[in-house]
């Protein structure tokens, strides 16, 4: 009887397959999450301290500022007093972080005392108002006119980026390239006010812009905000229409995308389901950025259209010479912006495990 041949052993890493990387699991992306959430309190705790230097620390005297020119030497020293500009820089950046985690008590110019709850952003004498308090009044209009102007540049910049990069090298192409072109141009001020001028007073197909809470009436909501989420809405989704047709081409030219597409899948729906993922981390990111700037004040916009939100608050404070009102609406503004850029950068992990592992 012939013995039956014994197959050989193999040898390690002979033959065999290699093995395939697993997706980085939940483990990874908290660990991803926890290290983007320290990047953004140490922005914030930089911001802040640059915020604070730059207006309480500058040459001229913050407490007759605040206080106001009618204010007399008693009360301009009851503020500087209250502000504890009389303390050390350090100390006074050390109280004003503290009365934002645990709120201060602070004294104003009729010598009376009051209790600045959490997160206490400092005291407006001009208002006789806690600055969170008066941010928090001016809020509402901010965010309604950021929603929709939002919504709008979505749906008309991914709209129009998509359809530009499908019908790349087309007529439409370059109609719809032209188009965000004149929109990345126009200034706000001047399409705002000859929006205005031609949808209200000349033909009345809009009404004039104003803010109704949206709970009390909300037809009356979105017609008094159309226009300026229109406006708002068109200039900067230019610049989101214009870079999503570039990431779309781009990534249109992947050999993943190439592959997909020899096997018979159609231009449409290879589109559909691996460029616009390919192409979604700029754009995530760029629209994280766009909704904390709008979040922290529309300043131009809410002044052409006469919307008193935060940046037109703002811009009242640095007029009046406000500081704590300032400050307040600048560390509110970077808030928003580093808030939403983090929220981003979590979604571009999301959708690309890699982010995760860098």
């Amino acid at each position: 009887m012939v013995p039956t041949p014994t197959r050989p052993a193999r040898r390690a890493g002979v033959g065999t397959t290699a093995p395939t990387p697993t997706e980085p699991g939940p483990a990874t992306m908290l660990s991803f999450a926890l290290r983007r959430i320290l990047q953004a309190l140490a922005v914030l705790a930089a911001v802040s301290a640059a915020a604070f230097a730059l207006f309480y620390a500058a040459p001229a005297d913050p407490a007759r500022a605040a206080c106001g020119p009618r204010c007399d030497t008693g009360q301009v020293a009851a503020v500087r007093a209250s502000m504890g500009l009389d303390q050390p820089l350090l100390t006074q950046y050390t109280d004003y972080l503290t009365g934002i985690v645990a709120g201060r008590d602070i004294q104003d110019v009729d010598g009376s005392t009051l209790h600045c709850d959490a997160p206490c952003l400092g005291y407006s004498y001009r208002l006789h108002q806690p600055v969170t308090e008066a941010l928090v009044d001016h809020l509402p209009v901010t965010v309604s006119l950021a929603a929709g102007a939002l919504a709008f540049l979505v749906v008309f910049g991914l709209g129009t980026g998509f359809v530009a990069a499908l019908r790349h090298g087309t007529r439409t192409d370059r109609l719809l390239s032209g188009f965000t072109l004149i929109g990345a141009s126009v200034q706000i001020y001047f399409l705002g006010y000859v929006a205005q001028w031609g949808l209200v007073y000349t033909t009345g197909l809009l009404p004039l812009p104003s803010y109704t809470p949206p709970a009390t009436d909300p037809a009356a909501w979105a017609g008094g905000m159309l226009l300026p989420w229109i406006v708002l809405g068109f200039v900067n989704s230019a610049v989101f229409a214009r870079l999503s047709r570039s990431q779309l081409l781009e990534t249109m030219d992947e050999e993943y995308v190439r592959t997909a597409r020899g096997k018979g899948l159609g231009r449409l729906r290879a589109h559909l389901k691996y460029t616009a993922r390919g192409a979604a981390g700029p754009l995530v990111q760029l629209l994280g950025l766009e909704a904390g700037a709008l979040l922290g004040g529309a300043v131009i916009t809410e002044t052409v259209f006469g919307l008193n939100g935060v940046g037109r608050f703002a811009t009242e404070a640095v007029e009046g010479q406000d500081l704590p009102a300032v400050v307040g609406a600048v560390l509110l503004a970077a808030c928003f912006v580093v808030l939403f850029v983090a929220l981003a950068d979590l979604v571009i992990a999301w959708l690309d495990p890699r982010i995760r592992l860098g």
